[in-house]
């Protein structure tokens, strides 16, 4: 893997950025600690390091993937620490170890200093580090090398532990300016060219299974920020269940669709009554590749409401008339600026085609204005006419944006599209790219 090396003040690599975190206080006293973090001994050059195969070790670097970072989680007064692929680290039997699972062992109470930590275990020893193996130890007393120095995860320009933090909080999080104009083009181009943008007379276009069909669109899949937030927040074991475009004809919506309707994302769009007594088994990410506005968006959107209050997710298709009427009454209108990526976990009901007919309520409301106002027509058209005109127009591509959906699941669930992206493709990718994709698709390889 590549590395960087993170220096005591703020550093920037090719793709992350570590800060050094300042410590701040909460409300009820407790001390602030970022979400995402790579601890770093305050007196030796050596980070913390949690392998992927769960065995604890010491570097000098950390990998440029942000995957040598570690999700920090609180639990009243102590804190636990969990890398990417799962595990916590321990202090069981008084050695430093990994588990998979977050018990007595894994919380340490946190005591601070200034800007340094220290963590203390449950019988009363200190996380270390130490310049000899096995480098990361368990000492009897705090002392310097005891003390560590936490840095934040940075891509994109944005800090990865407040946006998960945002997403954990409010089930979603939009990430602005994640995708460059370059890439933009070539993701057009990508679905332009497997039909993906052709509404003609239609109001919209979907194009599945795309994950295979470039080298662009499988990057996209495997977005370092995504997987980021993605296996920090759901599950270390996700599967990715499809990658969809959907390109929406706003004027075709307005003017020839009769009545909204509302869907939610695989698996729970493939349920059977009562549904899943599950409201975290998935993961999306929506990419807009073009401006998505006032002016040409005819998307929203709601979190679905619980049926028990807690874990069951209500579904539209599940729902009668009145049940959708009342959920989506505070549905909210979906804007984005090109380039940028709307993040959510579990249901939630969207909707493509809101503002359905308004065109010719619009219509109907402006001619019947002007009649009892007295108002006429410089030029009288029939409305058979005026129809058959909207009808057969070409489509006004500032009003089609085409938005991607990557969607992913928990590892028991099955994936909506179950194809593995073709052995030549994987092999043009870069290797994190390809590894991650590997993973990501393992059960249909």
């Amino acid at each position: 893997r590549r590395r960087a090396t993170l220096p005591h003040t703020e550093g920037t690599f090719p793709n992350i950025v570590a800060a050094h975190l300042a410590p701040t206080m909460s409300r009820r006293g407790q001390i602030s600690i970022d979400r995402i973090v790579a601890l770093r001994s305050s007196v030796l050059p050596l980070y913390v390091i949690v392998q992927p195969d769960g065995v604890v070790t010491a570097a000098d670097e950390v990998s440029e993937d942000g995957n040598d970072f570690l999700t920090t989680r609180l639990h009243g007064d102590q804190i636990s620490f969990q890398s990417i692929r799962g595990h916590y680290l321990s202090a069981q039997g008084d050695e430093v170890c990994t588990r998979q699972y977050c018990s007595a062992d894994e919380r340490f109470f946190v005591e601070r200093l200034d800007t340094q930590y220290a963590f203390r275990s449950r019988s009363g020893k200190y996380l270390s580090i130490i310049d000899r193996a096995p480098f990361v130890c368990l000492s009897a007393a705090p002392g310097e090398t005891e003390m560590f120095q936490l840095f934040s995860l940075m891509m994109s320009g944005v800090n990865v532990g407040k946006q998960l933090d945002l997403l954990e909080r409010n089930g979603h999080v939009q990430i602005d300016g994640v995708l460059e104009e370059q890439q933009l083009a070539a993701l057009r181009a990508d679905v332009a060219g497997l039909g993906g943008t052709d509404t003609t007379r239609i109001h919209e276009v979907r194009c599945a299974g795309l994950v295979g069909k470039s080298a662009g669109l499988a990057e996209l899949a495997a977005h370092p920020l995504v997987m980021q937030l993605a296996l920090r927040s759901i599950s270390p074991m996700l599967r990715l269940s499809d990658v969809e475009s959907c390109c929406t004809n706003a004027d075709h919506v307005r003017k020839e669709l009769e009545a909204t309707t509302w869907h939610v994302v695989h698996p729970y769009s493939s349920v059977a009554f009562p549904g899943v007594v599950d409201s975290r088994i998935s993961f999306t990410a929506n990419w807009f590749l073009d401006p998505l506005d006032e002016a040409n968006s005819t998307w929203a959107w709601i979190k679905a409401p619980f049926t028990d209050g807690v874990h069951s997710p209500k579904l539209p298709q599940l729902s009668s008339p009145e049940e959708v009427e009342a959920v989506v009454k505070g549905a909210v209108p979906l804007t984005a600026p090109c380039g940028s990526v709307w993040l959510y976990t579990g249901a939630v009901w969207m909707s493509n085609n809101v503002g359905a007919a308004s065109f010719w309520k619009d219509y109907d409301a402006q001619t019947r204005y002007k009649h009892l106002s007295g108002q006429k027509e410089q030029t009288q058209t029939s409305f058979r006419a005026l129809t058959d005109a909207q009808r057969t127009a070409p489509a006004r591509q500032e009003l089609c944006p085409t938005v991607l959906q990557a969607t992913y699941v928990r590892e028991y669930v099955s994936t909506r599209n179950p194809l593995a992206p073709p052995a030549p493709l994987l092999a043009s990718l870069p290797d994190a790219t390809r590894r991650d994709l590997e993973r990501l698709t393992a059960a249909a390889a």
